[in-house]
């Protein structure tokens, strides 16, 4: 290959507020519910919530990406394609992405808009910023932000969503390189919808919040019907399986697995179906929650702030979005 993308730097942003699961067991606890099964089934320990008004999946973005271009010294002049993935959008017009720009100052020649892919967004910013980079040598450096507020817009009744949640923003500058083995060399999708319309954000639509005057606030938040996701998990086993194949690869190959941070009790399933070892899996949702599309970016920066990662070693990204749709990458550090 003549030239990829490689990760150059990976930063994040949380808010202050922490809020442990002895919030969340008292808060059903008062609707006669009993979330503690809940809460370890999904690994959850603590989570950052926004208690700022005026914090926003835009304004936390900005931290996460500021930390980065300090990270690697990239200058905002610098960059060439900039990638906004959020599930809960600030804004519809302009795109999230163009704000993001002005705010940080990045020059004129820049590739700029949003991606909504939910949950999975990050991962697939990941495969289209590389491919776009090995397709235009104009491009020196991409600017890949992921920021989610799902706690924010979660009904306080449904605790799979309130209690599971957490903020957050992720940043990731890749550099085009030339003469390299190393970067993305492969992806896989999944995507089955029949589960179109168990989780819905607005539960309604936007079409309605905008018409309906007298539309509840239940009505504008995120819907989540109780429904086997297993499947969508099944499929990360079967795609890492098909990934590696093609590249003539074994499990053992593979140093770091970066899923999605749903659940651990899935995390751990795929991991037995692979029949790998769990130690290979980071798991960060126990601190963070679960943060939408930033859960398998979180995982990496703490791999390679803790040094798990050296030239040459191959990670998995996985994840899930609503939907169900699962986006699968083979990279190579």
């Amino acid at each position: 290959m003549d030239n990829n993308a490689l990760i150059r730097g990976v930063s994040s942003y949380h808010p202050e507020h922490k809020v442990d699961n002895e919030f969340f067991i008292e808060h059903f606890k008062k609707q006669g519910e009993d979330i503690s099964g809940l809460l370890e089934t999904t690994g959850r320990k603590s989570r950052y919530l926004s208690d700022d008004e005026a914090e926003n999946i835009v304004t936390m973005g900005y931290q996460a990406a500021k930390k980065v271009l300090e990270k690697v010294y990239v200058k905002p002049s610098q960059i060439g394609l900039l990638i906004f993935s959020s599930g809960t959008p600030e804004f519809m017009l302009p795109p999230n992405s163009v704000k993001l720009h002005a705010m940080l100052g990045i020059g004129q020649k820049c590739c700029v808009f949003d991606l909504n892919a939910n949950c999975a967004g990050m991962v697939v910013a990941l495969d289209q910023a590389s491919r776009a980079m090995q397709n235009n040598q104009n491009i020196k450096y991409a600017l890949i932000v992921g920021s989610d507020q799902l706690n924010r817009y979660s009904r306080y009744n449904e605790a799979l969503a309130y209690s599971n949640f957490g903020d957050s923003a992720c940043a990731m500058i890749l550099e085009n390189v030339y003469h390299t083995d190393r970067g993305l060399l492969d992806s896989e999708y999944y995507t089955n919808s029949s589960n179109h319309d168990k989780m819905v954000f607005p539960a309604k639509g936007l079409s309605s919040v905008m018409r309906d005057r007298s539309l509840s606030t239940q009505d504008k938040l995120v819907h989540w019907i109780p429904f086997d996701y297993s499947g969508a998990f099944h499929s990360a086993a079967v795609s890492i399986e098909e990934i590696l194949f093609r590249n003539n690869l074994t499990k053992q190959d593979i140093k770091r697995y970066f899923l999605s941070q749903f659940a651990w009790k899935s995390i751990n399933e795929v991991c037995n179906e692979l029949g790998e070892d769990i130690s290979k899996f980071t798991f960060i949702g126990d601190e963070y929650g679960y943060t939408g599309t930033t859960s398998p970016m979180l995982a990496c920066e703490k791999a390679m702030a803790e040094n798990e990662l050296q030239s040459g070693d191959y990670a998995i990204f996985w994840t899930v979005g609503a939907g169900t749709t699962c986006a699968c990458s083979l990279y190579r550090f």
